[in-house]
């Protein structure tokens, strides 16, 4: 509001000095002021368009019953809140809300994967009655819900109590390891209630095979605490299995939050290695990006100091042995920075904007639309190239005879093409180099610039790794592990996958088959119950993977009350209404325009 009164204020004083100082008319000139004064506050409050708020009393109550899966964990006293809302709701409408907003059903128990209020609340705005929250207090985006919202709503908390608890809050581990590898695991653990000092254990599963037990402390009650667990390379198979992570400790109140899944595939394959050198936001997202598209093992190492390497996943200190035996069992080379690799595998060199690069022109450069004739030209010629942000600068480089340009690119969109993405195929061995610095920007931005990124990065890919026995890039792709509750989450990685797509997912117990609709961000979302699920793309061959949805719920641990009780003061709910939704302010500015118009014309001003 602080902006239509600035202005308005200098609006009057410009039409007063204009018609009393200016032009002189006397008396008339201060009625001509005042016509224009009101004919741009009005334009003025419509351009910036605030808010008003008001309150209405009477009607119906309104009630929301929070139906998450927290209602009922061990210690919630979902019963009580259930009892409580339906006296409350007596002559009214009693609403439900966890991941969504809907109508209370009594056959169905409290199910939802989150605790969102936000949305529910929108739902009741315009509602004249009293509003009321029953809730345990356990809300996740207590903090994005304004206050204006919240304003007139009564909340009723029913909290639980605290039990003895201990979850197993995440599991990090890779979703491909090659055959003989070791696969290292980090588990992170939360204990609740009286804990500590009491013995615990992991065991790991593949199916009902106990592949690795091992025992772990318990972080000190309550906290959190990091473990480590290596599962030997003896106890994987190669091929796609589903590992069972459960936490054994005794006197345990709620058991459905120690058991954790995740999905590993062990290939026979050469996997694909990434060399950053130094460790910089061109490295990181390179690696991130790839890590979602090769189907094979991935490694990635980074240099953070001199002769001080890290390897990415784990972030734990490697020597340059480890790394230099890493890329002579790979089949393929990713270097950020360094030297190019002059060895005989597949590469991909990114040198530009790396420290100790002696050429590099700076500035905004922006890929050219006319993408060259190339071995990869199929899959980038259909993207806006012009649309995305440019390029922070380029290294210069000349392509030989036998070399072919995958991209070009203008600074500051003129004067002539350099290229930006040089491929050369030299006695059977595939090299790619990039010239561009700053494609990390467009995978930071997301939506369609981030499917840019990654359709050359698959497409590179696919010509360096031009084999049948080769890991391939993957056009779709899909969360392994999701949290009871959670819609399971598919992710479009080329811009040749159709906004619709037909997908199978096979159950233990039943096949389906669901259309996938990709959003904007090209991203697509099923819900599915517990267990795990293969799922495959009909029209496409390379297109499949294994979904596990988990039991286990973050709604199950104790969490942050952030909601506390109150009694609202008096039943009436608040309305939100928009300048530009008054009529009158359009016809106010009109008539006072005009009406200053024609009043100029009456007294002979132009």
């Amino acid at each position: 509001m602080l902006p239509v009164i600035l202005t308005t204020l200098a609006a009057a004083a410009i039409a007063a000095i204009v018609y009393l100082r200016r032009e002189r008319v006397g008396a008339a000139g201060a009625g001509l002021a005042v016509l224009r004064t009101t004919g741009l506050a009005a334009l003025l409050l419509a351009f910036f368009n605030p808010t008003s708020t008001s309150r209405i009393a009477g009607g119906a109550p309104t009630v929301l019953l929070d139906r998450s899966l927290s209602m009922g964990a061990a210690g919630a006293h979902g019963d009580v809140a259930r009892d409580t809302a339906m006296a409350l709701a007596v002559g009214g409408t009693l609403l439900s809300f966890g991941s969504g907003v809907e109508r209370y059903d009594t056959s169905r128990a409290p199910m939802a994967g989150h605790s969102r209020l936000g949305d529910a609340l929108r739902a009741t705005t315009g509602r004249s009655g009293p509003i009321t929250v029953v809730t345990d207090g356990e809300i996740d985006d207590i903090h994005a819900i304004p206050s204006s919202l919240l304003g007139g709503v009564s909340v009723v908390v029913v909290p639980r109590d605290t039990l003895p608890n201990a979850a197993l809050l995440d599991v990090e581990i890779d979703s491909f390891v090659a055959q003989g590898d070791t696969a290292h695991v980090t588990l992170t653990i939360g204990t609740w209630g009286a804990l500590s000092g009491i013995d615990a254990s992991i065991r790991v599963l593949v199916s009902e095979r106990l592949i690795h037990r091992q025992a772990v402390t318990l972080p000190e009650s309550p906290g959190t605490g990091q473990r480590s667990v290596s599962i030997p390379s003896s106890a994987l198979a190669a091929g796609t299995s589903v590992l069972r992570f459960i936490l054994d400790v005794s006197g345990d109140a709620e058991l459905r939050d120690n058991e954790r899944l995740r999905v590993l595939t062990v290939t026979t394959e050469p996997g694909v290695v990434v060399i950053v050198d130094p460790a910089d936001a061109e490295g990181r997202f390179l690696a991130r990006e790839l890590r979602g598209i090769v189907r094979s093992g991935l490694r990635g190492f980074a240099r953070v100091g001199n002769d001080e390497w890290l390897e990415m996943g784990e972030l734990s200190r490697v020597s340059a042995n480890d790394v230099r035996r890493a890329i002579n069992g790979a089949a393929m080379v990713v270097m950020r920075g360094g030297s190019a690799w002059d060895g005989t595998i597949p590469s991909w060199h990114w040198p530009a904007g790396a420290d100790g690069e002696t050429q590099f022109f700076e500035g905004d450069w922006y890929v050219t639309d006319s993408v060259p004739a190339s071995p990869i030209a199929g899959r980038l010629a259909s993207i806006a190239w012009d649309s995305f942000p440019p390029l922070t600068g380029i290294v210069p480089l000349v392509p030989t005879a036998v070399q072919w340009v995958g991209l070009t690119g203008r600074v500051g969109r003129r004067g002539a093409d350099r290229p930006l993405l040089i491929g050369e195929d030299s006695s059977g061995v595939r090299r790619l180099t990039t010239a561009g610095a700053g494609m990390w920007r467009w995978a930071l931005r997301g939506g369609s610039s981030l499917d840019a990124y990654r359709a050359v990065l698959a497409s590179g890919i696919d010509w360096l790794l031009d084999s049948d026995n080769a890991p391939t890039a993957a056009r779709i792709a899909a969360a392994n592990a999701v949290t009871r509750g959670r819609p399971a989450t598919f992710r479009r990685l080329s811009s040749e996958v159709a906004d619709s797509l037909d997908v199978v997912l096979a159950g233990t117990d039943s096949t389906s088959r669901l259309v996938l609709e990709f959003d904007a961000s090209g991203e697509a979302r099923i819900d599915l119950d517990p267990g795990v699920y293969r799922w495959s793309v009909p029209s496409m061959s390379d297109a499949g993977g294994v979904i596990a949805v988990e039991a286990y719920s973050d709604e199950f641990h104790a969490r942050t009350v952030g909601l506390q009780a109150r009694v609202a003061t008096g039943g009436f709910s608040v309305l939100v209404r928009y300048a530009r939704e008054r009529w009158w302010l359009f016809g106010l500015a009109a008539l006072a325009l005009i009406g200053e118009w024609a009043w100029r014309q009456r007294i002979g001003l132009p």
